[in-house]
């Protein structure tokens, strides 16, 4: 690379503050034989550190490609680890193979073993009839499901007037083997038992008026009060002397006779 001697002088010089001692530099400077010197001697410094660069850049490319190869030779390591790791732990899977291609197996075919005999299907595969069985008895059982969950939620809404949620019926653990009906029962065992206490103690009291009406009605055509069962209300002496009401008796006898007619009846010939 060509170098400015006189650039480089100009530089120095600017460099010298002291006037008598910037003018005694530029006499030794303006000497021919001391610019020869001078121009050599940075011309070959120039080229030193154009060359200590370039050393400097070798270096660098030198020590990323050692780094490149010592990660590829551990990626290699890595990998004949892994290899040899999966061949001792399939040994008896790579026999298997062996032995399968040995007696003629071919990859994407059953094996050989388990090739279906004459007329019959390989494991897991259908025909259109049997698959469109299987579709109608799941549609047939889902139905079946549909009806009971729907009648399920029917009787729960008349029981406790309530949507009920069948979430957590088929979630149950056991619902395969009790049925909605059975899990039902299960979970809302103490809440039903409540419902059939209370449903019959209403029936009770609801027969208990029916019978007290039937008594009231019964004494109501009698011709002397008796009141309800158990409670003094009257004697039969209180009608002596009260002429009888003709509808009363006539009801009175009518009775008597119905019921002496059905007591003939029902004795054996």
């Amino acid at each position: 690379m060509a170098v400015d001697i006189k650039a480089f002088i100009a530089q120095v010089l600017g460099k010298i503050a002291d006037p008598g001692l910037k003018a005694q530099a530029e006499v030794v400077f303006n000497n021919a034989d001391v610019q020869a010197q001078l121009k050599d001697g940075v011309a070959g410094q120039s080229e030193i550190d154009r060359q200590l660069a370039d050393l400097r850049t070798k270096a660098e490319a030198a020590t990323q490609a050692k780094a490149d190869l010592d990660a590829r030779e551990t990626a290699l390591g890595k990998w004949h680890t892994d290899l040899t790791g999966w061949r001792k732990d399939n040994e008896e899977l790579v026999a298997v193979g062996a032995e399968a291609k040995k007696a003629g197996w071919k990859p994407g075919t059953l094996p050989p073993a388990n090739q279906p005999k004459a007329g019959e299907l390989p494991a897991g595969v259908m025909t259109e009839e049997m698959y469109l069985e299987r579709t109608a008895t799941m549609e047939q059982a889902f139905l079946g499901f549909q009806s009971a969950q729907n009648d399920l939620m029917r009787r729960h809404f008349a029981t406790f007037g309530e949507i009920l949620d069948v979430t957590p019926l088929l979630k149950h653990p056991e619902i395969r083997t009790l049925g909605l009906d059975g899990v039902y029962a299960q979970l809302h065992k103490e809440a039903l038992a409540a419902k059939a206490t209370e449903a019959a103690k209403k029936h009770e009291e609801t027969i208990r008026a029916d019978e007290r009406q039937k008594v009231a009605a019964a004494n109501a055509q009698l011709p002397y009060p008796l009141g309800q069962p158990g409670v003094s209300s009257g004697s039969p002496l209180d009608a002596i002397g009260k002429a009888p009401d003709p509808a009363v008796v006539g009801s009175v006898v009518d009775r008597a006779t119905a019921e002496y007619t059905r007591l003939q009846a029902a004795r054996p010939a």
